[in-house]
């Protein structure tokens, strides 16, 4: 595979990429092998077994941008298995129909240059079965800009279309895309606010907007919230979008630290932190599931009364296995698993 950008960086079969590879521990696949059928069989690897978790990027010693492979791969073929009936799929579908189609319920806010966009917390309250409210990020994020003396003018915007980009459907992400920008670009905001690590992953790095995008624990790291509550003990699983897609991870760190929280690190953290096994709504199958056994052990070594993430796929698939764990298997994770927007205003609550 040549990168496009310097026709310089070459795959020549070392296999690190391979030997990192999340997906390895719970079935055979090899981005390595992806590639060189790819070049020289021209054969169906399944590049749908990929989490796109970017762990093969970071360890690549001729910087071959293996995630525009397998994007590149999958535009315009059909996903093998999209999770939870596809219903997330449909709605963003839908999205490019309807005019009016929002993915928030929110409404008002000051333009102030500032512009805030939740995501789907609202439908991941209506479909996921767990004991999570996922609104509870969008309200904390406001309230934690409040409090840094941001007032927020409240995004009315479609899905980013970051699932729908990764399950190769170019054509519905190009629309969502379009719609998007246009209302942002005459919004006449200057920074856009996420709290969502795939959304800002997708408006940063997919888009081309007039403003600056954001995520949260961003502005937050150096905002003064008044928040001095040291009990905690806190671990911090790094999502992929916001860690090695874009390269944040000091920022949520900071925020939390600022709490007075003790933070202790997993076995795999940062650019080497494992994936929640679940890609854009892709891949929530037994297999994966394994690979979240293995997260939610780590967490559980630490001695964290929390692990605080920042994707709410993250949140969601963690939360499912903790509960299904400690119902049906008797595998006790004595910690809670929240949003990091959710940690910090909860301890302003405080």
């Amino acid at each position: 595979m040549t990168n496009n950008s310097n026709n310089s960086q070459v795959c020549y079969q070392c296999g690190a990429c391979t030997a990192i590879c999340p997906v390895r521990r719970v079935v055979p696949f090899s981005p390595r092998g992806a590639i060189y059928d790819s070049n020289i069989y021209d054969t169906d690897t399944d590049v749908w077994d990929c989490l796109t978790c970017g762990q093969c990027v970071t360890t690549c010693p001729q910087g071959v941008r293996l995630l525009d492979f397998f994007l590149d791969q999958r535009i315009g073929k059909e996903p093998r298995d999209i999770a939870h009936k596809g219903v997330f799929t449909e709605l963003a579908n839908l999205m490019t129909l309807l005019g009016n189609s929002k993915t928030t319920l929110l409404e008002g806010g000051d333009a102030s240059g500032i512009g805030y966009f939740p995501g789907c917390v609202d439908f991941h309250d209506m479909f996921f079965d767990l004991d999570v409210d996922f609104g509870e990020i969008a309200t904390s994020s406001v309230k934690l800009l409040s409090k840094a003396g941001l007032s927020p003018k409240i995004m009315q915007l479609k899905c980013c279309g970051h699932d729908q980009l990764w399950q190769g459907n170019q054509e519905t992400f190009d629309k969502l895309k379009e719609e998007n920008t246009k209302l942002i670009n005459e919004s006449g905001i200057e920074t856009l606010v996420v709290s969502c690590a795939e959304c800002y992953r997708t408006f940063l790095m997919d888009y081309d907007l007039d403003c600056e995008v954001k995520h949260i624990s961003q502005v937050l790291a150096d905002a003064d919230l008044g928040i001095t509550n040291g009990s905690a003990t806190a671990a911090i699983h790094d999502a992929c979008r916001l860690g090695r897609h874009t390269g944040e991870y000091d920022a949520p760190r900071k925020a939390i630290a600022a709490t007075g929280a003790n933070i202790v690190e997993m076995q795999h953290t940062r650019e080497n932190a494992l994936c929640c096994g679940v890609s854009s709504m892709m891949n929530c199958n037994d297999c994966t599931k394994a690979l979240r056994v293995m997260r939610m052990d780590e967490a559980k070594a630490t001695g964290a009364d929390v692990l605080i993430t920042s994707c709410p796929k993250c949140l969601a698939h963690l939360n499912c296995l903790k509960e299904e764990e400690d119902a049906e298997h008797g595998r006790d994770y004595p910690f809670e698993v929240v949003d990091l927007a959710v940690y910090l205003a909860r301890k302003l609550k405080e």
